[in-house]
């Protein structure tokens, strides 16, 4: 009986302290349940501070979609004022290009016309070229008179009536230049007098002073005498083939063919036919005028020939253009703009 006692209260005391142990330390589902509890918190917090992010991004993202906004309705407007003033510096350099062609025309229409009066005072003038300088001695008139008599073989009793006479107004050639001497510019009282001596002179082709070859031509302008001098590659080539030609007033050449005369008005003309005809010629290409000039330079404006219009017209075509250009560029950005 007494051992039944202490094995009685043995199994009590084993109890009691089962008891305490599972009072004093939790089991394994307590310690889950444990740390479950603090999770939804800790969620929570990091979402909170996620959606405050976000929002400060949104808040910042359309204040810098307002300000982009902003400048591109100032670049609009920038853009289309600048569009309304080149339209208007476009028409201004049109109407200066006309007025400048015209000028040109009425430039070159009074350039002729004071050729033709230069060349009608020249009319009774005569030149002579290749008389070495000095051969004149004191008096120009009367060297002149006595050339013409004895290397032309004029009456002695015919009045020549030379106004004056003299050297072509350049400098006294010097030097390795005095082969080339300054040709002689006679002025006789007589039209008919010069033709008759100019006459003469081309029946005889050859006129000789003390042994040197002498030519006799008409007193041209300047100018025209430069157009004269762009066929010298043309006559050059004409006279090796034995190709009859002259020289019509003011610059023209006609060349008389086996097949045909031909009647040139510039150099380029000529060259270009002789070339095509078989001739070793060389092209000449002159110089540019102003008006070929200002034509290969004109202003060409963006929206072609058939922009310009009236000023209503020219208006509306800008407006249709910058609604057309907003269509494009504001919905775009308009649909990043309203995402809130």
């Amino acid at each position: 009986m007494g051992k039944s006692r202490a094995n009685k209260e043995t199994t009590v005391a084993e109890t009691a302290n089962a008891e305490n142990s599972e009072n004093s330390s939790p089991t394994k589902g307590q310690h889950g349940e444990a740390n479950a509890n603090p999770a939804p918190s800790c969620a929570a917090a990091s979402l909170a501070k996620v959606l405050e992010e976000i929002r400060d991004f949104r808040k910042d993202t359309k204040e810098q979609l307002n300000d982009i906004k902003s400048e591109i309705i100032s670049v609009n407007q920038k853009i289309a004022e600048a569009e309304v003033r080149i339209e208007k510096v476009e028409d201004r350099v049109q109407n200066l290009e006309q007025v400048l062609n015209r000028v040109i025309k009425v430039m070159h229409q009074q350039e002729n016309k004071l050729l033709d009066h230069e060349g009608r005072s020249r009319r009774e003038n005569l030149r002579i070229y290749n008389v070495p300088e000095g051969a004149e001695g004191s008096s120009m008139t009367d060297f002149v008179e006595k050339l013409l008599r004895d290397t032309l073989e004029i009456n002695p009793t015919a009045e020549l009536d030379i106004e004056r006479a003299h050297r072509a107004l350049a400098p006294r050639p010097a030097g390795d230049r005095q082969d080339k001497p300054r040709s002689i510019i006679v002025k006789f009282l007589r039209y008919k007098v010069k033709e008759e001596i100019l006459r003469r002179a081309w029946e005889k082709k050859k006129v000789f002073l003390n042994g040197r070859l002498i030519y006799f031509d008409q007193d041209y302008p300047p100018a025209v005498l430069q157009k004269r001098k762009e066929y010298a590659e043309a006559k050059r080539v004409l006279k090796q083939k034995n190709i009859r030609f002259h020289t019509p007033f003011p610059a023209k050449l006609r060349v008389f063919y086996e097949d045909g005369t031909r009647l040139y008005q510039t150099a380029e003309e000529a060259t270009t036919d002789m070339k095509d005809r078989g001739l070793p010629v060389s092209v000449i290409i002159p110089k540019e005028s102003l008006a070929e000039q200002l034509s290969r330079t004109a202003w060409e404006t963006a929206g072609g020939p058939n922009r310009r219009g009236t000023d209503e017209e020219r208006e509306k075509n800008i407006r249709e253009r910058l609604r057309a250009f907003r269509r494009q560029v504001t919905p775009s950005f308009r649909g990043v703009i309203s995402t809130d």
